[in-house]
């Protein structure tokens, strides 16, 4: 991949927002917010590249939205993740993970015994998000 300008921009969108599940139009945003502005067109090839490398995961909402995370690494890439079905916001779960993550090493490890191969797992839990769930609460905080 080229470090261009538009490429490096994306790369340090997430760095400072790591915990970000962004929408393509979010990105191009940010990326003019940052001194790169670049097209539309532009905006999808680069995060098509970088889901193609690994550093961010792709994933569709419940509202159909395609939204770009930076992609867990080692431990947290079973974490499962939380989306909101009112704001669709989403946010990694780390309170309870060790459990979660040991079950689903069990899963993976089953299933790699039965000969499968290339195995992920990408567990989401919805809800209403405390934002969503109590307004009242979060403006008086």
């Amino acid at each position: 991949m080229r470090a261009t300008r538009a490429t490096r921009a994306l790369a340090q969108l997430y760095e400072a927002r790591p915990d970000a599940a962004l929408t393509e139009p979010e990105v191009e945003t940010a990326l003019a917010t940052a001194g790169a502005p670049v097209n539309k067109v532009t905006v999808y090839r680069l995060l098509d590249r970088f889901a193609a490398a690994g550093l961010l995961h792709k994933q569709v909402d419940a509202a159909r939205v395609t939204r770009y995370t930076l992609a867990p690494q080692g431990e947290e890439g079973v974490a499962p993740r939380f989306e909101c079905d009112d704001c669709h916001r989403q946010f990694r779960l780390s309170q309870g993970s060790a459990k979660v993550q040991t079950a689903l090493k069990q899963v993976l490890q089953a299933l790699a015994t039965a000969g499968h191969e290339g195995l992920a797992v990408d567990i989401a839990v919805h809800g209403r998000c405390a934002d969503c769930a109590h307004p009242a609460e979060g403006a008086a905080a």
